[in-house]
Parts: structure tokens; C-alpha cells; sequence
């Protein structure tokens, strides 16, 4: 088997929306996997998509007592868009961590 592309590490980590440091600490892990070319390492489209795959979470429906909506279901989001959407929602929670814990003048 021949990949049509293979993907260095840098823009693996761009295409999944993590760091490049991220990425390698996955693949130590034996979270994704990955082709060594010589010293080289690299990435087919099916490897990313099988580590998103691997790592998708899906949401857990509202008990009737927690619901505040009109009894509407989330919806279920996939692949990268859920991982950016992840790491939005980090950046926003320090963000706000940041700003409350902030010494005042």
C-alpha cells in the first residue's frame, strides 16, 4: 500500500488542530499511527482520520430535570470541528480563569 499523501508532522498537528508537540506525545503513546520513513516521521489521511475517530466523544443527552431547552437533543459534532470547538472552549476557561483570578490594583 502506497498513501496518496503523507503528512509531516507540523501539518498533521495543524490538520487535528493540536501542537506539534501534542501530536508526538500521541504517537509516544501509541494514540495515532504513524510511518517512518528513514528518521522521518509521517502521517497518512488515514491515520488522522482513524485518531479522530478513536478520540470522538459523544454528548451525553440531558436528564429531564437538567433540561432548561424545549426538550431539543444537541447535536453530535465530528472530527476536527469537535476538536476545535474543544479547544475553544479551553482557551475560554483560561480566559476567564485569567480574568478572575487577576490581582486588582
Amino acid at each position: 500500500m502506497i498513501p496518496g499523501f503523507l503528512h509531516t508532522e507540523k501539518e498533521a498537528a495543524a490538520l487535528l488542530g493540536v501542537s506539534v508537540i501534542t501530536l508526538r506525545r500521541e504517537r509516544q503513546a501509541g494514540q495515532i499511527g504513524y510511518l517512518k520513513i528513514r528518521c522521518r516521521v509521517r502521517y497518512t489521511n488515514s491515520h488522522l482520520s482513524e485518531y479522530l475517530t478513536r478520540n470522538e466523544q459523544c454528548p451525553t443527552l440531558p436528564s429531564e430535570s437538567d433540561s432548561t431547552f424545549s426538550g431539543s437533543v444537541p447535536t453530535q459534532m465530528r472530527g476536527a470541528h469537535a476538536i476545535m470547538m474543544q479547544k475553544q472552549d479551553k482557551q475560554n476557561e483560561h480566559l476567564s480563569a485569567q480574568l478572575f483570578f487577576k490581582r486588582r490594583k
